[in-house]
């Protein structure tokens, strides 16, 4: 089965999370807000394939990023968020499935392209 998604830019594990004194960490409001939107966004599209069960073995995933020109990025900083969308939505069970990563930065397109592959 190949699942492809194309999604927002996913924030940096550097603002998914801040420290909460006497709670230790919560996600920031950015990281729900991209959560809710980028999830919606993958439900919507994970349903035209209209027979979707979660995937339960192993995956690979391919992500294509649009590298931003404005500020710089660390690339396998956004894999975290995507990792997580995809237990949260899910279309895979846990992130320890993920046996493959390939990660792209890309001059063109959408913000977020994510294809998952099971093996």
């Amino acid at each position: 089965m190949e699942l492809a998604f194309d999604l927002p830019m996913p924030p940096s594990v550097n603002s998914m999370f801040r420290n909460v004194t006497g709670k230790g960490r919560a996600k920031t409001k950015a990281y729900r807000s991209w959560v809710g939107e980028a999830g919606w966004m993958l439900i919507a599209q994970r349903n035209r394939y209209k027979a979707h069960k979660r995937i339960d073995g192993p995956v690979k995933i391919e992500v294509s990023a649009y590298r931003p020109a404005s500020k710089r990025r660390d690339l396998d900083n956004i894999l975290k968020a995507l990792l997580d969308l995809l237990t949260h939505t899910q279309t895979i069970k846990d992130d320890s499935q993920v046996v493959e990563i390939n990660a792209r930065w890309v001059d063109e397109g959408v913000p977020c392209t994510m294809v998952v592959r099971s093996l």
